[in-house]
């Protein structure tokens, strides 16, 4: 009997190595899969942070350009980055396509869409649809050019048509 006992003793001691390597692998997978969840909910979470912003950032443009000419509205923008900042960019853009307005505005011939993009050249994005602004299309909009960052230096703006 007692040598029954000890052949177990010894099968089990032997097949040791294998189950610790069957654990390690087990346990790589587990840090991995955790970590690539931990990733997609870290952008997710940012993408939605984003989204509220874009959409606090609609109703003051729509305050602003159809509400009095007194009116005056400061909205912060300071949202991280979900990507590379060098490559995220937000536009405001009038599109003069109907099939774009009615995507995106529910028809009409010209639309105001603001937009946020991820481009790096190799990837392009647009982790968040396109937002109708809803304003007449025949505003003139000024855009920045160069790196300034003061905005009331009229010099580095000029008006697009």
């Amino acid at each position: 009997m007692k040598n029954i006992f000890l052949i177990k003793t010894n099968k089990a001691q032997a097949s040791a190595p294998f189950e610790v390597l069957v654990a390690v692998i087990l346990m790589g997978f587990v840090i991995v899969a955790g970590t690539w969840a931990l990733t997609n909910l870290s952008q997710s979470t940012c993408i939605g942070n984003k989204r509220q912003k874009l959409s606090e950032l609609k109703e003051g443009i729509k305050e602003v350009v159809l509400g009095s000419d007194l009116t005056i509205r400061n909205i912060s923008f300071d949202v991280s980055p979900c990507f590379n900042q060098k490559y995220e960019k937000i536009t405001l853009k009038t599109y003069n396509n109907p099939t774009r307005c009615n995507a995106f505005c529910g028809g009409g011939q010209t639309c105001t869409i603001l937009e946020y993009v991820y481009d790096d050249g190799k990837t392009r994005k647009q982790p968040i649809p396109p937002i109708c602004v809803e304003l007449p299309t025949a505003i003139q909009y000024e855009e920045q050019i160069g790196n300034c960052i003061d905005q009331n230096d009229r010099e580095n703006w000029e008006i697009l048509s």
